[in-house]
């Protein structure tokens, strides 16, 4: 069946139609699924037609949380206000799905949101979310010369610029979401890839050897060092510097409470 969108979205489109993918991939007819930070409602709605399309009304099955609602469009089901506290506001143990595009840059405490997150997934739940990813090439080599990466810069303390890219206040990267996802419980944690940035392509195809050779020196330092720590995270070690990471505009991670 063909996908009706007419809401326009903040994000990128490949972006939305990757992380549109992943959740659908995970549903079925009778899922409910949350959508965090929802804008104006572009993938609530794209996600609403999925349901409608399986016979289902959407507004049993998406639940849309932004911050403003007021500036929520999408007729198709309710949305709830949230606070910026990575509060969700639904009872524990009563979604299927939980997404949210591009969001927990702007939050104040992402692991917060992901702890929050896992009680309120009933066991066997997904969670889907994307942030701008700062470890591609492009990003570490922007960090190194300004000491900002790609899509963050001097944060601003006006309430006024939170939705801007001033507003990117939580530069976390791969690893550290991975930390955040393991330490509340959460298993089967995936990356994947959006639109491959063109500034970052070149310079990890010729560094990528100099780079291989740097993550195997880490793995055998850190394991040196520490080898419980190297037995947690030594996949971590190699995916931190994997051509998908050097190369992704965007950071997509999947992740199941286990159940």
């Amino acid at each position: 069946m063909s996908e009706i969108r007419k809401i326009a979205s903040a994000s990128h489109a490949v972006t939305n139609d990757v992380v549109f993918e992943l959740i659908t991939r995970r549903l079925t007819p009778g899922s409910r699924v949350l959508d965090y930070g929802a804008g104006r409602g572009h993938m609530s709605e794209r996600v609403g037609n999925w349901f409608e399309m399986q016979g289902r009304p959407s507004r049993e099955h998406v639940i849309p949380c932004e911050i403003v609602p007021e500036i929520f469009e999408y007729d198709g089901a309710a949305c709830r206000r949230i606070a910026g506290n990575s509060d969700i506001p639904v009872e524990d143990g009563s979604v299927d799905l939980i997404y949210s595009i591009e969001v927990l840059e702007h939050v104040g405490d992402p692991y917060g949101f992901l702890r929050n997150a896992y009680a309120k997934l009933k066991p066997g739940g997904h969670l889907v979310f994307s942030v701008p990813n700062i470890l591609h090439l492009a990003s570490r080599i922007r960090f190194l010369l300004t000491g900002f990466p790609e899509l963050f810069g001097p944060p601003s303390t006006l309430d006024k610029n939170a939705g801007r890219i001033c507003g990117h206040i939580m530069p976390l990267g791969y690893p550290y979401f991975v930390y955040g996802l393991r330490k509340v419980g959460f298993s089967n944690i995936e990356f994947s890839v959006d639109r491959r940035k063109q500034g970052a392509l070149f310079g990890a195809v010729v560094l990528y050897p100099f780079l291989w050779l740097m993550t195997r020196t880490y793995d055998r330092n850190l394991r040196r060092y520490d080898e419980e720590v190297w037995s947690e995270h030594r996949d971590t070690v190699h995916q931190n510097n994997s051509f998908d990471v050097l190369s992704s505009r965007s950071c997509i991670m999947t992740a199941v409470k286990p159940g």
